[in-house]
């Protein structure tokens, strides 16, 4: 079995996003991804994030988002997690609990490669699971966050689910 994981903060899930999915499933023959929206991510401690969804409502938008497509799941394991940062080895070690003997394939943005050998438990994680990076897409949470600050449209950039979701209709 081919397991992607694709964690991030979702603040909140875009089109971009899926897009990666979309690519990485059939880049490599995944038979299920998991989006894990992460609880804390340990490189934006103390970050301010203006206009930040909670973390029911980014759950909320990636559900949504898993429910229309049967390879893609949502998984609550970083957002469960009672404090503290979310780090991709516990994520990991879970996954192979979940999924003993699955290929493990950690989606991340190519902007992040360099940031790999700071991530917690590196030399181990890199034997564990094998990573793929995609170039960054045009959309981006934070100019998702501006414009609905500011009462303008994001129906471009986000999935039509999500769309709903931030107009505040239902699933």
């Amino acid at each position: 079995m081919k397991v992607g994981l694709f964690g991030g903060s979702f603040n909140p899930i875009h089109a971009g996003h899926l897009g990666i999915a979309r690519k990485a499933v059939a880049d490599r023959c995944l038979d299920l991804l998991y989006f894990i929206p992460a609880k804390v991510n340990p490189f934006k401690l103390g970050a301010d994030v203006a206009g930040g969804f909670t973390d029911a409502q980014r759950w909320d938008f990636v559900t949504r988002v898993c429910a229309r497509n049967p390879k893609f799941r949502a998984w609550d394991i970083d957002l469960a997690r009672a404090d503290g940062p979310s780090y991709a080895i516990d994520t990991v070690r879970a996954a192979l609990a979940r999924h003993p003997g699955a290929e493990l394939f950690w989606i991340i943005g190519e902007d992040n490669v360099g940031d790999l050998p700071r991530w917690k438990d590196w030399e181990t994680l890199r034997t564990l699971v094998q990573f793929v990076a995609y170039p960054r897409t045009p959309e981006s949470s934070t100019e998702i966050r501006r414009r609905l600050l500011a009462g303008e449209p994001v129906a471009d950039l986000v999935p039509p689910c999500v769309a709903e979701a931030l107009a505040g209709g239902a699933s």
